[in-house]
């Protein structure tokens, strides 16, 4: 880069001579006011020729001098020196230079600003600091040296000029959060509010400015209503003022966004403008006027004046305008109008469904992003969700979801959710390939796009293809990540989509495996989220699919919990939650090597003869049809009890030897987990457990399984409903055969049933082993059912027998005594 000392300094002749303007430059400190003077002016004229002038003179270090004579007592001289300064620092930002962030410079030109000083004087160094002020550093400082304050006062002066500038440089100001609330604070929104009156354009022009950044915060916009602002903006819309039309709507358009205001707007006579703005020949007009009725639209009764005064057929009429930008705005008007059933309707015969769905594939990203958006408040219709459906709609809208704006993905996402609503279109989204595609929007890092492609994915995965489609770990994965997001609308509706992915066993398991137990507990217990009932429900949901999951956790498995195969029981969780470990699976328990830790217990007949054996002799063939309710307990209480050892007295409840078993059992297998059928010395947390397996095979409950503490276990039964909802019959020849787990041969004698009298009914058993016919024979003698409610069934000590919740004899059997 050439240095300002080695470029041309060439200037046009001054009327003295000089033609070079380091020369000029010296000249500045010259003693004769005349040649000072013209000096200030020939250097003047220099730097407004070209911006590489300007540049050129900062480097050489103008400003000092020029500083130096704003405070001459030769009036012409600080006259001609501050607009001197003013015509050196019009740069654009992006030739900033260094020499303009002097403190000195700063405070200097704020000095200049006292209405003691001449107007031509305040004018200049108003306009300076306008130019000063493109740097974000010096807005701030600015501030800081009263440069605001003086402003202000500025606008009240009778010189328009200065009015003018005072604003232009109020503008240049605001961008600044702080400053906006300085101009509040001194005191500056009534000031810029009178300069609306002005006859001058520019003053106008700069007011409108000044107020539009004024009307981005919310405390401003509630002052310029008090003070009766938003009043004076509708009124001057009426004004033969074309070429400030549009900075009128978007100052209107920012004091929209307070709700008083939009609730009041009506009354003010603001609603007719915006429509009639519509259809002017001013693109930005229309654009603004667009915006404008998006923030009047919150409000509800204002969405139908503005229906009756024509705005919904104006906005359809605009997205065929030539200009994109126009088309976009309308598109976002029409978003926030179809927000009311009577203008989706409106909207619908305007044709309004088949141009954004023909928008939707243009090639404007505005027009787009709107478009879809649009279209996705049209579908809270169950009428255009339909519609569109019929016009093919649904791909459009799902190939939007690997778009690469985030805000078109994000409306595309909310458009899929609207969709959903309906089976028909969501099952055709998801054919479409929607699940993974919302999937492949999970992994990106905008809060938008999470939330709204979480709660579209969890629409799409009330369907089973939904479900299969995400059935990996990595997708599963990403979603129990995002639970953790500081964003809590993300939380909820990953929430929700894990709840509808665990309807699917295999993704219920996949989750607990990866964490979405401890994150779910966790996020119930942010106290900065409010997430206890979204999380708390979404767990329920997830460990109701995950039974093995619920039991660890909840020690507690409903009427509703129906065991399955596969199911494991690894005993308890424990109180302390914060402490949970990532659930593991069963093959992860497998694995591990024997140890001194409780037993896990596996439910799944497919890997277990013994507890297939068990199932067929509860479904003997027509024995339970003719047993009643009490009979039906105890013949499936004597099954449990027979196979886990038998009767115990209470007496003798310590010397049960199930613990030896169990460690002989864990050796021979070589694993900490044990199928159901090997278990052969079993107490109260063996027995519940295998009695819930055996009813729920059978279909035989309600029956609920509860954990205690110090190895208790026990089933509650509600014998007001108990009911053999599924009998599956064992054909003859089959139901007999031997019961092995893991090498291990039950005893004839285990499984013998001696008659016995148990709280009302008598059940004798006797089996015949003849090769000819293995189907046992049941003799049946039944007394009447009691009048007992919810009871808890005794499986150790007098098996069938039913002690009424909260009775002595239930407590005893829950707790040691």
């Amino acid at each position: 880069m050439i240095s300002p000392h080695h470029q041309s300094t060439h200037c046009d002749t001054s009327n003295f001579g000089v033609t070079d303007v380091r020369t000029l430059i010296l000249l500045l400190a010259s003693p004769e006011p005349a040649v000072c003077l013209s000096s200030i002016e020939a250097l003047t004229k220099y730097a407004e020729a070209a911006s590489k002038h300007r540049l050129q003179l900062l480097s050489l270090s103008v400003l000092k001098p020029f500083l130096e004579l704003s405070a001459s007592k030769d009036i012409s001289i600080r006259k001609a020196a501050v607009a001197a300064i003013a015509a050196t620092t019009e740069l654009s930002p992006t030739d900033f230079h260094p020499e303009m962030r002097q403190p000195h410079l700063l405070k200097t030109l704020i000095a200049l600003l006292s209405t003691e000083e001449p107007p031509e004087i305040q004018d200049e160094a108003a306009f300076s600091i306008a130019n000063l002020a493109r740097d974000f550093a010096n807005k701030s400082d600015i501030r800081r040296y009263g440069g605001i304050k003086a402003l202000v006062k500025l606008l009240e002066v009778a010189d328009p000029d200065a009015k003018k500038n005072a604003g232009y440089a109020l503008s240049a100001l605001l961008d600044d959060f702080s400053n906006r609330t300085e101009v509040r604070y001194v005191g500056g929104l009534i000031p810029l509010l009178e300069l609306l009156g002005s006859e001058f354009k520019e003053i106008q022009e700069n007011a409108l400015n000044a107020l539009i950044k004024c009307a981005e915060d919310y405390a401003s916009r509630t002052e310029i209503r008090r003070v009766n602002g938003v009043k004076r903006l509708i009124d001057l819309t009426a004004q033969d003022l074309p070429d400030l039309h549009y900075l009128m709507l978007h100052c209107l358009a920012n004091c929209l966004k307070e709700n008083e205001t939009a609730n009041v707007f009506a009354e003010l006579g603001g609603l007719q403008p915006l429509t009639k703005f519509l259809s002017v020949e001013d693109i930005r007009a229309r654009k603004n006027a667009s915006i404008a009725i998006c923030e009047a639209a919150k409000i509800e009764r204002n969405q139908n004046y503005l229906r009756e005064m024509g705005a919904l057929s104006a906005l359809v009429s605009n997205l065929g305008h030539a200009d994109p930008g126009v088309v976009s705005h309308a598109a976002m008007a029409i978003a926030a109008l179809a927000q009311t059933e009577i203008n989706q309707i409106e909207l619908n015969k305007l044709g309004v469904v088949e141009i954004m769905i023909k928008n939707m594939a243009g090639e404007d990203a505005d027009v787009v992003r709107q478009s879809v958006a649009a279209l996705s408040s049209l579908c809270l219709s169950a009428k255009i969700r339909s519609r569109v459906k019929s016009l093919d709609g649904l791909s459009p809208v799902v190939k939007l979801l690997g778009y690469e704006d985030s805000q078109t993905v994000a409306n595309a996402a909310e458009c899929i959710s609207n969709l959903s609503e309906d089976t028909t279109n969501r099952a055709e989204i998801v054919k479409l390939g929607a699940s993974l595609a919302l999937v492949s929007d999970l992994t990106r890092d905008d809060p938008k796009i999470q939330t709204a492609a979480a709660l579209a994915l969890a629409r799409c995965l009330q369907e089973a293809e939904g479900r299969l489609a995400v059935s990996k770990d990595i997708t599963i994965a990403r979603l129990v990540e995002l639970l953790k997001s500081r964003e809590i609308n993300v939380c909820r509706n990953v929430a929700y989509a894990i709840a509808n992915a665990a309807q699917y066993e295999p993704n219920a398991v996949i989750a607990c495996q990866l964490g979405g137990i401890e994150a779910l507990l966790a996020l119930s217990r942010d106290a900065t989220k409010n997430a206890v009932k979204f999380a708390s429900d979404a767990l329920e949901k997830l460990l109701n699919h995950q039974l093995s999951a619920k039991y660890w956790l909840k020690n507690e498995l409903t009427r509703d919990n129906i065991i399955r195969d596969g199911f494991f029981d690894m005993g308890s969780a424990g109180p302390n939650l914060d402490a949970i470990a990532t659930f593991p699976s069963i093959m992860d328990l497998t694995a591990q090597a024997v140890d001194k830790r409780r037993e896990v217990i596996l439910v799944d007949a497919t890997q277990d003869p013994a507890f297939e054996s068990l199932i067929q002799e509860a479904r003997r063939e027509g024995v339970l049809e003719k047993l009643n309710r009490r009979g039906r307990i105890e013949y499936i209480a004597r099954i449990v009890s027979n196979a886990m050892g038998g009767p115990i007295d209470v007496d003798r409840l310590s010397e049960a030897p199930y613990k030896f078993k169990i460690t002989q059992t864990k050796l021979k297998l070589g694993t900490n987990v044990l199928p159901i059928g090997s278990i052969s010395q079993g107490i109260f947390y063996h027995r519940a457990l295998l009695f819930k397996a055996l009813c729920d095979r059978i279909g035989l409950g309600p029956c609920t399984l509860v954990r205690g503490h110090y190895n208790r276990g026990w089933n509650v039964v509600d014998m007001k409903a108990l009911s053999l909802r599924q009998l599956v019959t064992v054909p003859k020849n089959t139901g007999a055969r031997s019961v092995t787990s893991a090498g291990s041969q039950r005893s004839d004698a285990r499984q013998s049933s001696a008659g016995s009298q148990r709280g009302g009914g008598l059940v004798t058993a006797s089996r015949s082993h003849s090769t000819a016919d293995t189907t046992p024979v049941l003799t049946v003698h039944l007394e009447e059912d009691s009048e007992i409610d919810h009871a808890i069934v005794d499986l150790m000590h007098h098996p069938g027998r039913l002690l009424p919740l909260g009775s002595p004899d239930a407590d005893e059997y829950q707790r040691m005594s």
